[in-house]
């Protein structure tokens, strides 16, 4: 879009708004910017948006300006049912979002990667993985790097790796993403979107532009995602954890593989992986066919799965005090988060949930607390709601903030236990964002360890609580993630698509898990005056608080829907395909799959690098839409 000489105006001035605001004038808009918030929150922006001639409107948002424009560009953190935004499109301006205005300018293919968790972790592996195959990557949008601001700082020849939220997708018009990722969908930002069910048609937005040209990855695990699949235009390319699928990336026997029609091969072992948690297995199967669609090399798959590190404030472990251990999961920011972070560990959790409450709610965390989860303890604004869903089946803790839930939970800590900051809230009640909570709770454990190196004194007796004793394996709770037990639409099997990965047949309703309730009366909260009323230990002595621990056997369920067809969900078991039925597998080694894709010449390295891609056209390139 020409927009030199046109009246545009952005809303949000957070790190979208500025790029966008820089975007537009360096094409020639008179640009204004417009923010509520007052201008003392930001100095620095003012002088150097003033430098570049934009306008600013801080402090307060005036219909008029709306109302005066040719443009409006929203950042992902306005509501598009703002009421300037409303009318403004009722006077018939055009009101995109920032990755819109992005896409109008990109010339390289964008992989677009999109889901209610996992997506930070899978961007940044397969970013890793792309540029490890000597393309000219970008690895940007939701992540932190606005999309926008790649305009000027690529070509045609780099692949555009962008995380996507529903926030950036509910609104776009023509943004089209060359391969278009979607982990998984549970309810997430009920506090903006009216419903789930508007949520996950925010989400499924991401394949609206799509062609046969283009490509769609699915988790074939997930119910809502499948129930999507039929009405995807693109190319269908699944994964999962779980299932021995005919067409796709999956797990078997430790390895991660990848199938197309009668050609079978190793990509890589899941000894391989050294993140936390089997979520994380999942974000790589998502990564790994998406890298080979893009046309990566498989030798740079498998480093960049060896080298990888938890991405910050995901699963990301802090440090040891003492023999116990410290994880920051600040971006657990849904219930559906918190749940994975907890299936990471067997048992001895201390949590921190709290914050500023979305919507969702928070009964799905019941199974996993069991025989897992120590305590809980609550902070923020979402305390009393969590409280009350969830005191029947751990004990609270009314922390109030980050730092007296720290300090608490390594009271209450013994070695070989963990302190989990997973809070299924948003930060926004007490902190500027995820990130804000994430670096303030490792600065706490640093305090903490250095509270310790001094003599600890100002931390205050240690008080330990006798675990209850262990169950038998089968005794434990399923690790089962919580959407499975939420109603769900109804699911239909995927109509086969017209590519060489065609949709999934015979997918099903995934087995019902137990909601158990917990019986009345059992206490549930120990107060502040209660810790501070514990006797204190004698040297070389711990303080033991007895606590009575009652195991759920039994709730009742809600049915899944009968539409769709059947299979059995199975951590480990891999039933293979009828030979009849898939005819003869034939390993290949680092061969041309059928969905794989060459990368050009000029992206790539040298004839060596070359030599281990694969055969086919190249993606089709953004700009050419």
């Amino acid at each position: 879009m020409d927009v030199c000489g046109k009246r545009v105006l952005i809303v949000g001035l957070a790190r979208s708004g500025r790029e966008a605001a820089r975007c537009m004038a360096a094409r020639g808009a008179t640009v204004m910017v417009s923010d509520s918030r007052p201008p003392s929150a930001f100095q620095n922006e003012i002088r150097q948006l003033s430098a570049q001639k934009i306008g600013l409107e801080l402090g307060q948002h005036l219909q008029e300006t709306f109302l005066t424009q040719d443009l409006i560009v929203v950042s992902p953190g306005v509501p598009w049912d703002m009421p300037h935004l409303v009318k403004a499109r009722e006077h018939g301006i055009q009101v995109v979002p920032e990755i819109e205005a992005a896409s109008w300018y990109l010339k390289g293919p964008i992989v677009g990667i999109t889901g209610s968790n996992g997506k930070t972790t899978t961007t940044a592996l397969l970013g890793k993985v792309i540029k490890g195959s000597g393309f000219s990557t970008f690895v940007g949008g939701n992540i932190g790097v606005p999309l926008i601001s790649a305009v000027d700082n690529t070509s045609e020849e780099t692949i555009l790796v962008a995380e996507l939220s529903s926030f950036q997708l509910e609104a776009i018009q023509t943004f089209r993403p060359h391969v278009a990722v979607l982990l998984n969908l549970t309810p997430n930002h009920l506090d903006r979107h009216p419903s789930f069910e508007a949520y996950v048609d925010a989400k499924a937005r991401i394949f609206r532009n799509q062609t046969e040209d283009d490509w769609a990855v699915l988790n074939a695990d997930d119910p809502a995602v499948m129930n999507l699949a039929a009405g995807i235009r693109s190319r269908k390319v699944f994964f999962s954890r779980r299932r021995n699928l005919p067409d796709g990336v999956f797990v078997s026997d430790g390895q991660v593989r990848y199938r197309v029609a009668n050609l079978e091969r190793t990509l890589l072992e899941t000894h391989d992986v050294g993140l936390r948690g089997a979520f994380n297995l999942e974000n790589i199967l998502a990564a790994a066919a998406a890298a080979c669609l893009m046309g990566a090399d498989f030798g740079a798959l498998r480093t960049a799965v060896r080298e990888f590190q938890a991405v910050e404030h995901r699963l990301e472990f802090v440090r040891t005090l003492r023999g116990v251990e410290f994880y920051n999961d600040s971006k657990a920011t849904s219930v559906d988060a918190t749940a994975k972070a907890l299936s990471a560990f067997e048992r001895g959790v201390h949590l921190i949930l709290g914050g500023k409450d979305k919507g969702a709610p928070y009964a799905p965390l019941r199974p996993l607390l069991q025989g897992r989860v120590r305590d809980i303890l609550l902070i923020g604004a979402a305390a009393d709601r969590i409280e009350a869903e969830l005191k029947d089946v751990a004990v609270t803790i009314r922390a109030g903030d980050l730092e007296t839930a720290v300090r608490q939970a390594f009271q209450r800590a013994v070695p070989g236990e963990v302190v989990l900051l997973a809070p299924a809230c948003a930060s926004f009640d007490q902190f500027e964002d995820y990130e804000h909570r994430g670096q303030v709770f490792k600065k706490l454990t640093s305090e903490l360890a250095r509270s310790l190196d001094a003599g600890g004194e100002e931390i205050g007796p240690r008080i330990v609580v006798p675990p209850p004793s262990p169950a038998a394996p089968e005794e434990l709770p399923a690790l089962e993630p919580p959407s499975a037990q939420l109603s769900r639409p109804p699911i239909s099997p995927a109509a086969p698509a017209p590519s060489p990965a065609p949709a999934i047949a015979d997918i099903a309703k995934q087995p019902k898990a137990s909601v158990p309730a917990h019986p009345a009366g059992v206490p549930s909260a120990i107060s502040d005056s209660e810790l501070k009323a514990a006797p204190k230990p004698k040297p070389g002595a711990a303080t033991a608080r007895e606590l009575t621990y009652v195991y759920e056997v039994s709730a009742d369920e809600i049915s899944p829907p009968d539409a769709g067809p059947s299979f059995e969900e199975a951590e480990d078991a891999f039933k293979p395909l009828d030979p009849e039925e898939l005819g003869s597998l034939e390993d290949v080694e680092d061969e041309a799959l059928m969905f794989e894709v060459p990368a050009t010449p000029r992206a790539r390295g040298s004839a060596d690098s070359r030599s281990q891609n694969v055969a086919g056209k190249p993606p089709a390139r953004n700009g050419e839409h």
